[in-house]
């Protein structure tokens, strides 16, 4: 079912294409490890409006590599599958809403933790890239991300959050759910009182 329309979106989101995609490009490191770089590829030269569930169920930590502004671009992506396809959106859905509710990385999901190993068997040289990062840099990230959102995108997103919330098929964690709920209210909030209204 289809709650937030195609031209909710375009509505809420009206922005230019981002310059860069990566989070990684201000700093130095060898292309083979520069991870957010390679991921985020998946996306180059792609809007938003372009991006389908297929993509979003084989890349679901995709937005986990993306700068700020290029996570802000896609997001309506994000919503959009989701409601199209709730299967292979599932993961993606569940790692934003672990963003949104800042989780700590400990209590991902299992699911995560799983692709991690996976991925830390199939390339051992990257372990020190992927060693337990420092929550404080992981938080202020994740802000930086939020603060691109205006307060009628965070209206969306609320109205995304409470569609996600009431709908018993998601296989979430709904504490984790509530949390990014109330995040989401207070970014809204922050928003409306703020100098940057949207």
């Amino acid at each position: 079912m289809i709650t937030i329309t195609d031209t909710e979106l375009h509505k809420a989101f009206q922005r230019e294409y981002p310059k860069d995609l990566t989070c990684t490009t201000e700093r130095k490191s060898p292309p083979e490890y520069d991870l957010d770089r390679v991921e985020a590829e998946k996306l180059v030269g792609k809007r938003w409006e372009d991006i389908g569930a297929d993509l979003l169920q084989e890349f679901f930590d995709i937005a986990s590599w993306l700068n700020p502004r290029s996570f802000h671009y896609f997001f309506p992506a994000f919503i959009k599958q989701s409601q199209i396809d709730m299967k292979r959106t599932s993961l993606l859905v569940d790692s934003l809403v672990n963003m949104l509710a800042d989780v700590e990385v400990a209590h991902w999901p299992k699911s995560l933790k799983d692709v991690e190993a996976k991925l830390l068997s199939e390339y051992p040289e990257i372990a020190g890239a992927l060693a337990p990062a420092d929550e404080k840099h992981l938080r202020a990230r994740r802000q930086e991300r939020w603060k691109c959102f205006t307060e009628q995108q965070w209206a969306v997103v609320r109205k995304w959050l409470s569609w996600i919330h009431q709908d018993e098929q998601w296989d979430l964690d709904r504490d984790v759910l509530r949390k990014a709920m109330k995040n989401a209210e207070k970014w809204q909030a922050q928003r409306a009182s703020g100098p940057h209204k949207g």
